[in-house]
């Protein structure tokens, strides 16, 4: 581990010397790992996985929600359904017990700490997913729409027409709450295509939102959390891009999240994105117990096995460029992909001029944004789950790679339709749309989704712009990660087939 700015330094014009000696083309066999930086393991709290999961699914950590009786409700309730995201074709987990087994997979039953019984979406709203027709706990939710406009004020439905839905009068306080925060949640959370997520700028929200000590909430913005440039002024349309990582890889990574800046027990950021309606240290605390037992669920989790058949010839082949080309940062897998015990991961932090993938996640909270940072290490979070984002640089990690093939869109911001274009640079389209969101739809040759090229977001007919990625706005660049250019077609090919039985 690198302990000092001088040894960053040194690293990092290190990699620009490689690089520019290289130039563009440069041989992906001398190894981007070479500039990477270990991140050193953590402790991390002990839990039962049993009630974790358990929690997960049927818990009362998300705080707040809509009254039971206006989801049920024969006039609210489409409204209220559509709002948490549920449609005709949304799945229930078959295991699931007790109230919640007929509610969508996403969507959990609980009582507040008020005591009104009430429906909100939970943590698989985003890291739950379907692939090749069935649900997967703790996969990157790739079909989330968080394109619409926000909900209408609730003072547009009078206390008169909420009792005479038969709501008491803390349901209403209630509903009153949860949709005021969801008002000032949803501009800030509003992105640009289908399946981006939004998890960077609501937590930005909830942090602008709450004071830093006592963690009360405030309907009026108490610190700035836009985005600005190098001068302090603001950017404009600065939509902060990510797709959502699967869960599975979490028991491997000493480091959360792309740029590896949640350190410590990995609790403390997950509980952040729950805290809209945490309005006290007291009732985080609370949370946080929760979540050492839904935790230890998700260090359980393994990825789904590749549904359809593998060329074994060709992944033996492709094992062995794998091996070559890409363990180095992304590790090495048992030949049983239930075996997570005998893979290895490096764990590495690799530098911005060696990736040279978007670098706005990397430094949102070092360049654009440095006081949410500020926050969230002076906070209660921070004591559990402190943030660093440039120890000893801010980089990217590159992500274990267990069950790849159920997790498209690729690159950290989803910028990329298909492994086959992650390998070969060159040929990625600077706008781009799936052809259709059915999930048994499955690239098997270029693994990844189906899609089309297309001139444009801006455009596309109205209707389509949200179904559209264009990799020419801020923080959607497809660029980088060339590292598989230099192989030939054939090449690609058999990795590909190789990831396919990770």
């Amino acid at each position: 581990m690198l302990k000092s700015f001088g040894d960053a330094w040194a690293v990092a014009v290190a990699a620009c010397i490689v690089m520019a000696c290289a130039g563009e083309d440069e041989d992906a066999s001398d190894g981007p790992w070479r500039f990477g930086v270990e991140v050193p393991a953590s402790p991390q709290s002990e839990g039962d996985p049993v009630r974790g999961r358990e929690l997960l699914l049927e818990g009362e950590y998300i705080s707040c929600g809509v009254p039971i009786k206006l989801y049920d409700d024969a006039t609210f309730g489409p409204a209220v359904r559509t709002g948490l995201g549920v449609t005709a074709e949304s799945q229930v987990l078959p295991d699931r017990g007790g109230e919640d087994a007929a509610l969508p997979y996403f969507v959990s039953m609980f009582q507040t700490p008020e005591g009104v019984q009430v429906v909100s979406t939970n943590c698989l709203a985003c890291h739950g997913g379907v692939i090749d027709g069935k649900v997967v706990v703790g996969l990157g939710n790739a079909a989330a729409d968080f394109t619409a406009a926000p909900a209408p004020p609730t003072e547009a439905i009078a206390d008169s027409v909420l009792q005479a839905a038969g709501l008491t009068d803390a349901e209403i306080a209630a509903f009153r709450k949860v949709v005021t925060r969801v008002q000032v949640m949803a501009p800030a959370a509003t992105m640009r295509t289908v399946g981006n997520n939004p998890a960077e700028q609501a937590m930005g929200v909830i942090v602008a939102h709450h004071d830093q000590q006592t963690l009360a909430w405030s309907d009026a913005q108490l610190i700035d959390f836009a985005p600005r440039d190098a001068n302090g002024d603001p950017l404009t349309d600065a939509i902060l891009t990510s797709d959502p990582p699967p869960w599975w890889r979490a028991k491997k990574k000493n480091a959360l999240f792309y740029n590896g800046m949640a350190r410590g027990d990995h609790r403390g950021t997950m509980e952040l994105g729950t805290a809209v309606c945490v309005d006290s240290v007291a009732q985080a605390e609370r949370v946080d117990a929760w979540f050492r037992d839904i935790q230890a669920y998700i260090r359980t989790l393994k990825a789904p096995k590749y549904p359809r058949s593998v060329d074994s010839g060709l992944a033996s082949r492709g094992h062995e460029i794998f091996t070559q080309e890409c363990a180095g940062c992304h590790g090495t897998y048992a030949t049983d992909p239930d075996d997570d015990a005998h893979d290895t991961y490096p764990n590495l932090l690799i530098p911005l001029d060696v990736i040279r993938t978007d670098a706005v996640v990397a430094e949102a909270a070092v360049k654009y944004a440095p006081q949410l940072l500020d926050w969230y290490n002076g906070s209660f979070y921070g004591t559990v789950t402190p943030l660093v984002v440039n120890d000893p640089f801010p980089g990217y990690m590159p992500p274990p790679l267990d069950g790849i093939w159920a997790t498209p869109p690729y690159l950290h911001n989803g910028s990329v339709p298909t492994i086959e274009l992650v390998l070969d640079s060159r040929s990625r389209p600077n706008a781009w749309k799936r052809v259709d969101y059915d999930t048994t739809h499955i690239d098997e040759e270029a693994l990844g989704w189906p899609f089309e090229p297309v001139d444009s977001q801006a455009g596309a007919p109205e209707e389509q712009r949200k179904y559209i990625y264009d990799t020419r706005y801020f923080s959607q660049s497809n660029q980088g990660h060339t590292f598989g250019d230099h192989l030939s077609s054939d090449e690609r090919r058999a990795v590909i087939e190789y990831l396919k039985t990770l």
